[in-house]
């Protein structure tokens, strides 16, 4: 007997994961689903990453890219976004604790 499931996603690339928090920069990286809350990440590089369902509560993106990165889902609550670039938020979560690309309070768009 086997089981197959269909659509079920993959979490994180744990190397990606080890790369984003070493480094800050990640372009192209799988971070669906990671644990990245509280992070602090000033102006990281995540230009086209997948961060589709990660939390990223809490978390410090002042300045970064994050041109064609996919928010689907992430949890940007309490973060702080400010001076970010690129960002399309309109499918993460944000709430009136997260700070805006434009310095605004959120919930963002």
């Amino acid at each position: 007997m086997c089981a197959v499931q269909v659509g079920a996603s993959q979490p994180a690339n744990p190397e990606h994961v080890e790369r984003f928090k070493q480094t800050l920069q990640c372009q192209s990286c799988d971070l669906r689903e990671a644990e990245l809350g509280f992070v602090d990440a000033p102006n990281a590089q995540l230009q086209n990453a997948d961060l589709g369902g990660a939390n990223l509560y809490g978390i410090n993106l002042q300045g970064a890219d994050l041109t064609g990165a996919i928010l689907n889902d992430a949890d940007l609550e309490m973060a702080d976004l400010t001076g970010a670039i690129g960002a399309s938020l309109g499918a993460a979560k944000t709430d009136s604790r997260t700070k805006c690309p434009d310095g605004s309070a959120g919930p963002c768009k």
